[in-house]
């Protein structure tokens, strides 16, 4: 019996995404997004506590999706949790969860390719919903995956 692990977090890249590839030659990008709760406090003054999450794509979505993933980017991630755990050289146990992710969604004025940013920063009306809605909605077949790809310690996301 199957158990339910389907997680969608919205928020906002902390960094360009990094794409780098396994010894086996399958593509992987790594990214963070950093997602707020907000609340008043007694004083009626509005408090952000932001929490981190470290995401993880492979296979030619990762490709594809490498060059739209800016830093400060909005954006809706869905996918599966994995833990990873290892021991360092010293034996010490060491614990990492990663968001696996099976699907991006952009918001539709932002859409702005890497090679199309601009020392100023992003430029709305140089983005193309029409580019993002080729991604958007997608679902890569690489979004199966195993087991193995995530328990090498060198391959954890920090």
């Amino acid at each position: 019996m199957s158990s339910i692990n389907h997680w969608i977090v919205e928020g906002n890249l902390t960094k360009a995404a990094e794409l780098s590839s396994w010894g086996n030659g399958t593509p992987y990008c790594r990214f963070t997004i950093a997602n707020n709760e907000s609340y008043k406090d007694d004083a009626g003054n509005w408090v952000d506590i932001p929490s981190f999450f470290d995401c993880i794509i492979k296979g030619n979505y990762a490709t594809s999706m490498h060059k739209h993933l800016l830093k400060g980017r909005w954006v809706l991630v869905e996918g599966r949790l994995k833990q990873n755990r290892w021991k360092d050289e010293n034996g010490v146990n060491h614990y990492a969860v990663v968001l696996k992710v099976e699907n991006i969604r952009f918001s539709p004025g932002s859409f702005q390719a890497k090679d199309q940013q601009q020392d100023a920063g992003y430029s709305s009306a140089a983005a193309s919903y029409s580019d993002a809605s080729t991604y958007e909605n997608s679902t890569p077949a690489e979004a199966n995956y195993s087991s193995q790809d995530f328990n090498i310690p060198d391959e954890i996301p920090f």
